[in-house]
């Protein structure tokens, strides 16, 4: 009889608990819902960042690149923006000897859409005017017009992250002098305000 009256107890005390963890688990789960919306609502969608990048050549001379960027987050995954780009380069001419240097600026416009919390697929269109001083002294300047498909890596710490991403220009002329090679390969950081 004593061994009835504890497995008795003992189904007692686990329906209770079931009880009491199924309304444990339906209050909670109501609580994540509602947390969640606040969190979409709350979202920092505009954001800033950039890169700032330059080298050495072995001839002399080298370049030196500026590339602040402004994006707005449409979702949380789907990110558009625009870059501004600059860059000073100087090289030494291999018939003269003299210095020539160049100055290219432009544009573009970026989708980035991430996944898996931590790769980004992008594409990017972008128009940069260019200072080719091959061909003559005093240079010619061009434009030259690039779409940049391709994605990486994406680490989001609190307000701010970076990006590490490797790129092919699919409208590389071949027949012109560009200020990247393909593959491109950026880094880059930013923050949302």
């Amino acid at each position: 009889m004593v061994v009835y009256k504890n497995i008795f107890f003992i189904l007692i005390f686990a329906f209770n608990l079931t009880t009491v963890f199924a309304q444990y688990e339906n209050t909670s789960g109501q609580k994540k819902q509602q947390k969640k919306k606040e969190n979409v609502a709350k979202i920092n969608r505009w954001f800033a960042g950039g890169m700032i990048g330059g080298g050495f050549s072995s001839g002399g001379g080298g370049f030196f690149e500026l590339s602040p960027l402004v994006g707005y987050k449409l979702t949380p995954d789907f990110h558009v923006g625009t870059r501004v780009t600059y860059i000073f380069s100087s090289y030494r001419n291999i018939y003269s000897g003299s210095y020539n240097q160049s100055h290219t600026y432009g544009a573009s416009l970026f989708g980035r859409y991430t996944f898996l919390k931590f790769l980004y697929a992008q594409a990017e269109f972008e128009v940069l005017s260019f200072n080719q001083y091959y061909t003559r002294p005093e240079g010619d300047r061009y434009t030259l017009t690039n779409l940049y498909l391709g994605g990486g890596y994406y680490q989001s710490f609190g307000r701010g992250f970076s990006t590490i991403g490797i790129f092919y220009n699919v409208l590389e002329d071949p027949n012109l002098y560009y200020p990247y090679s393909n593959p491109l390969i950026r880094i880059g950081f930013g923050f949302g305000f």
